[in-house]
């Protein structure tokens, strides 16, 4: 699990407003310990100009210890005072030890503290030096940043309710849509509305209807089968109890063995039905998909074929198989599948033909596609039926022939899933069926079998 998603945008938000203020913080206090140097440079060049100035006016010995406060009262200023007459003169907390004066700003050590001087001289030799402890110019920056940013972070609780708010009002509609989902019952497969869904929602909706209508089609199909299954077993069931009945009262043993066979004859049709619903069902669920292999259809011909062979024989029907030579009949599909296919167009075929007739496989390539054709020498089908053939359990009215009517609609189903196409027609002299498949090729493969670069199985 992934958390929660309200929680994670609200703590994204959060750590990114928050992450944003430190960064504004700590640049405003550079830009304002910046700004502040910058001012108290130049009040310390006014301050020493001003000091000149005034002490140019002062006879020599008339200089007060106090002469900053007079001169600049209540700035936390210091000053040197040097005379070619007397002896220097100094603020309490600014006596540099050791150095000579300096014109211009300088930053000296005194003492263990940093300060910053500015020194200025005048015609008469007279120089002085005014200074500023650099904590105090920090702790000044500090103060005004911190003023400056005091209303951002008495703001901060507030953006964060705001954003937790938004989140949730943002979250709503997708929680609406959750609610509904919720609230639905398993049978209630109708599509969502997206009235009122966010574009970013959209396709959520979109994926939820597919699914439902998949989900439709699935139960659709599996009460379809179950219906199927009851309809067509019920005959073949009744056929065995009524033959077992009468194998039961039976008055002698011929009449018996008579019932015993029909009943062997009806589980066999039973069974064979059975067979024939489990293949139909596995091809609607098992849609063509990655695992589906390269398929050589001329050998599974032949296989086929040579499992077939012992039922034509039995009937003196001729059963061939025409490959097109050098043809490369591989295709992309499920072996069983296409198996079961071949199975029902061969069974079809020796089912509805008379003794001594015929049935050929035909395997050729098309234009992109392997063609696969079942003809036959039978009875065909009317053009009027031949699509009504393909629809499962349909059975020509008056067909003595024993059969479920599964076997073309299971080839129909089978090739549909191989993205192929599947039709019947008479032959040119009106008698017989021709069953034509065509199946894609496999697009991994070229004619000779090579593997062609530019594409994939």
């Amino acid at each position: 699990m992934t958390g929660s998603l309200r929680r994670r945008l609200v703590l994204s938000l959060c750590g990114g407003m928050v992450t944003a203020w430190l960064a504004t913080a700590y640049f405003t206090y550079f830009d304002t310990r910046s700004l502040i140097d910058e001012v108290t440079d130049e009040h310390l060049q006014q301050s020493a100009e001003v000091m000149l100035g005034f002490l140019d006016r002062l006879p020599p010995d008339a200089l007060s210890t106090d002469l900053m406060g007079e001169l600049q009262p209540g700035q936390r200023l210091s000053y040197r005072i040097l005379t070619p007459t007397s002896r220097p003169h100094t603020s309490a907390d600014f006596n540099p030890s050791a150095g000579e004066w300096r014109a211009g700003f300088n930053d000296i050590i005194d003492k263990g503290e940093g300060w910053r001087v500015y020194g200025a001289s005048n015609n008469a030799g007279t120089r002085v030096e005014v200074a500023v402890r650099q904590d105090v110019r920090a702790s000044f920056a500090a103060r005004v940043a911190a003023h400056i940013l005091h209303p951002v972070w008495i703001a901060a609780p507030l953006l964060a309710v705001l954003i937790w708010g938004l989140v949730r009002w943002g979250l709503g509609p997708l929680e609406r849509l959750t609610a509904g989902v919720k609230q639905r019952s398993p049978a209630d497969l109708s599509p969502l509305s997206p009235q009122s869904v966010p574009t970013e929602v959209l396709p959520l909706v979109g994926a939820l209807n597919n699914l439902f209508a998949r989900i439709a089609v699935a139960r659709e199909r599996d009460r379809r089968f179950a219906a199927d299954a009851a309809h067509e077993l019920r005959t073949p069931l009744a056929a065995i109890r009524a033959h077992a009945q009468v194998a039961s009262h039976a008055k002698d043993a011929a009449e018996s063995h008579q019932a015993i066979s029909d009943v062997l004859i009806g589980a066999d049709r039973g069974t064979r039905i059975v067979e024939q619903l489990l293949a139909l069902a596995r091809v609607e669920h098992d849609a063509l998909g990655e695992g589906a292999q390269p398929i050589d259809m001329a050998e599974l011909a032949r296989e086929t074929i040579a499992l077939m062979a012992p039922r034509a024989v039995a009937r003196s029907i001729d059963l061939a198989l025409e490959v097109e030579p050098g043809l490369d009949a591989t295709v992309r599909g499920n072996a069983d599948l296409l198996a079961a296919m071949l199975r029902n167009l061969v069974d079809n075929a020796l089912r509805y033909i008379p003794e001594g007739a015929w049935v050929t496989v035909r395997l050729a390539r098309g234009e992109g596609a392997l063609l696969l054709r079942v003809e036959d020498s039978g009875p065909g089908i009317p053009s009027e039926l031949r699509a009504r053939v393909l629809h499962r359990f349909f059975r020509a009215s008056g067909s003595t022939t024993p059969g479920s009517g599964l076997g073309l609609s299971i080839v129909a189903a089978i090739v549909e899933s191989h993205h192929g196409s599947f039709t019947l027609a008479g032959r040119a002299d009106g008698s017989g069926l021709i069953a034509d498949v065509s199946l894609p090729l496999w697009k991994g493969r070229s004619v000779n079998g090579q593997n062609s670069p530019d594409q994939n199985p």
